[in-house]
């Protein structure tokens, strides 16, 4: 039975996984590494930090007597930049997807030149795309470039010493072509790039051979294996949901939350269009950028452990009477269905007698109301019936439970190991063409019960209506 080994480089922590053709983890591991952060905006990573962690994690996966995978494949997330120098180093931090610093170099652009961008390459352009963090770094007085990658396209190369990427992945660049699946002759005027700065578009399932090198980074042998290229970690989640739960709608959690649907018709406007796995499918994506990010800073502010803050939702004696609406646009700015760099969290309905219950579950109820938000907004262009919501394997499904009550919509909620990871091996396997076979969906988890289900969808009309439009200002 072939077996794969897939890497997830996620935002806060690289997550490794043996995986069989039934899907079964046979190993796993992970490690953490550092994001600094600053007043600027400035959200940075170390590659090197990416690459010690992938080390640790990767020979931790693969301690059982006889582990030896059959291929190699990434996910990552994105966009997040890597700048080379000449001697294929990178000249500094990778800028992650969280830095907000571009956004003014892209309000620069104008409105009819960002709505070009969109048209071209499916992205409601911000300054979160690889080529106005790249204008930015320039702008700052850095050297240039001699290639751009993002954070799957930096770990591919290390591995193989070549330089491709997948589609989903150069999506987020900001110069991709949608119609044409490849880089844009006009984007890449635009913003003045060379073509030779950039990687070789492939399909996900392209494959290049590991290098000694790579393999003593993961500590596997021989050299030689594929190493397959993957996808984007939401591309990769909704490809396992499309797998095991055909037709529905992926809502990935974690330290953003992605809401995915494929494309059943027109591509809707103001919606970020990515590639899927599949040739020629695109899917309408929309990312709420702070929510598990949030629930971890409100638990860390409130002096609660890991994992406590979702009991303290739980525990709201009175959640019918929850006078506290939580904006959860905590990471400056929101790429959901409301696409807009100016948007900054709020509290609103706070008093003296207001208890850490009351902003614990008022923020579990803002990503629940913003995520119905994006699903509402997607419904006249892909199939929204069935919303399969991925969680953390220790969640007791508090989300999708108030997601389901919010849009009225059936909410499946599966927890376990990252979808991403997951998905990415299901695209090795069926390149290998050893599956995925034999595979039992996994076991939906309860959903809590909800005796307030009346006045939650009360308060997710009022909070709908009184949000700031798309536009600007309150609709």
């Amino acid at each position: 039975m072939a077996t794969v080994l897939a890497i997830d480089l996620g935002t806060s922590r690289v997550k490794v996984g043996l995986l069989d053709e039934r899907l079964r983890l046979l190993g796993s591991a992970a490690a953490t590494y550092p994001t600094a952060r600053d007043a600027t905006g400035a959200a940075e990573q170390r590659p090197e930090d990416w690459l010690g962690a992938l080390a640790r994690a990767s020979r931790e996966a693969l301690a059982s007597p006889g582990a030896s995978p059959d291929a190699v494949v990434l996910t990552a997330q994105m966009p997040t930049l890597v700048a080379l120098g000449a001697d294929g180093e990178p000249l500094g931090p990778a800028v992650t997807w969280q830095d907000g610093r571009a956004d003014g170099l892209v309000e620069d652009l104008g409105p009819t030149t960002r709505a070009r961008v969109e048209e071209v390459s499916g992205a409601p352009l911000d300054g979160r795309y690889l080529v106005p963090m790249e204008r930015r770094r320039l702008a700052d007085g850095q050297r240039a470039a001699s290639r751009l990658l993002s954070a799957k396209d930096f770990l591919f190369m290390r591995l193989t010493g070549a330089l491709v990427t997948d589609p989903s992945t150069a999506s987020g660049y900001g110069l991709y072509d949608l119609a044409r699946e490849t880089w844009s002759d006009e984007l890449l005027a635009l913003w003045g790039v060379e073509p030779a700065t950039l990687p070789e578009v492939a399909p996900s399932a392209h494959a290049e051979p590991l290098t000694p090198g790579g393999a003593e980074l993961l500590g596997v042998g021989p050299a030689g294996l594929p190493v397959y290229l993957g996808g984007a970690d939401s591309v990769c989640a909704h490809h396992f949901v499309e797998t095991l739960f055909p037709g529905s709608v992926s809502v990935v959690d974690g330290s953003s939350s992605v809401v995915l649907a494929t494309l059943t018709g027109a591509r809707p406007p103001r919606v970020l269009v990515s590639p899927l796995v599949g040739p020629g499918a695109l899917g309408a994506e929309m990312d709420l950028l702070a929510t598990g990010a949030s629930l971890a800073w409100l638990a860390e502010t409130l002096g609660l452990g890991a994992g406590a803050i979702e009991e303290v939702a739980l525990s709201h004696p009175d959640p019918a009477g929850l006078a506290v609406t939580f904006r959860p646009y905590l990471a400056g700015g929101e790429q959901g269905a409301l696409w807009r760099s100016d948007l900054a969290g709020s509290i609103e309905g706070i008093s003296l007698t207001t208890t850490r219950a009351d902003l614990a579950r008022a923020l579990y109820e803002g990503i629940a109301f913003e995520t119905a938000r994006c699903l509402l907004a997607l419904a006249p262009f892909a199939r929204v019936t069935r919303v399969v919501a991925l969680t953390s394997p220790k969640s007791r499904s508090l989300g999708p439970a108030l997601l389901a009550a919010a849009s009225g919509l059936e909410v499946t909620a599966v927890g376990g190991h990252s979808p991403s990871l997951v998905g990415a091996g299901i695209v090795a396997l069926g390149a290998l063409g050893a599956g995925p076979s034999d595979v039992v969906a996994p076991t939906p988890s309860a959903l809590p019960r909800l005796p307030d289900a009346a006045a939650l969808a009360g308060r997710a009309a009022r909070y709908l209506a009184t949000a700031p439009s798309p536009e600007g200002g309150a609709s």
